[in-house]
């Protein structure tokens, strides 16, 4: 797979989890814009970095630093019923509330989901090439049994054609069936 196409996985896969786990938790539905910039973020900083061996700790670090960035960007971008002091919301009361949580979440829900969406966000890329191999391992097993059942041939029948007996008024069988269909006699019964 390609660099960006490795980018564009992990930046979906991260902004995309966060989105479900931060709506999931409570979080108002961000705006369009407060969806769309931070995907674009993340693509381009995935960009930079794939294709770089992180390491753990990096790799944990990155995915930490991102699912508080989309927390706030989805927070900040989120429409709300009772607008905050300042202009819009965007002074440094209302930034302060958004990062620690307490002027959008009053409970521990919103950083669980957060931390939830890290979690299948880093162990997704840690185990992405292995997820890729086995897929690409299924797919090609599969294209091999479709293109080995349509080669497939029925076996030509040799020797003479079956001589057909009757079953029944009108329906004839290949004696080799008849054997297996009762025919309704039996042995003699003696009183």
């Amino acid at each position: 797979m390609s660099r960006l196409g490795r980018a564009a996985g992990a930046a979906a896969l991260s902004t995309l989890s966060a989105l479900a786990m931060h709506m999931g938790a409570g979080g108002a539905a961000p705006s369009l814009l407060a969806i769309v910039a931070p995907l674009l973020a993340s693509f381009a900083i995935a960009a930079q970095l794939a294709g770089r061996p992180l390491g753990r700790g990096r790799l944990a670090l990155v995915v930490a630093a991102s699912q508080l960035a989309l927390h706030t960007t989805f927070s900040l971008g989120a429409p709300r019923a009772v607008p905050p002091a300042g202009h819009t919301g965007h002074d440094a009361a209302a930034l302060a509330g958004v990062l620690d949580g307490s002027g959008v979440h009053a409970h521990a829900a919103m950083p669980l989901a957060h931390v939830a969406a890290g979690a299948v966000t880093y162990g997704t890329i840690r185990a992405a090439g292995t997820i890729l191999a086995a897929a690409s391992r299924i797919v090609h097993l599969a294209l091999d049994a479709l293109t080995a059942a349509l080669r497939l041939t029925p076996a030509p029948v040799s020797g003479p054609a079956p001589r057909l007996v009757p079953v029944a008024d009108g329906v004839y069988a290949p004696r080799s069936l008849t054997l297996a269909v009762p025919s309704g006699r039996g042995p003699p019964v003696t009183a």
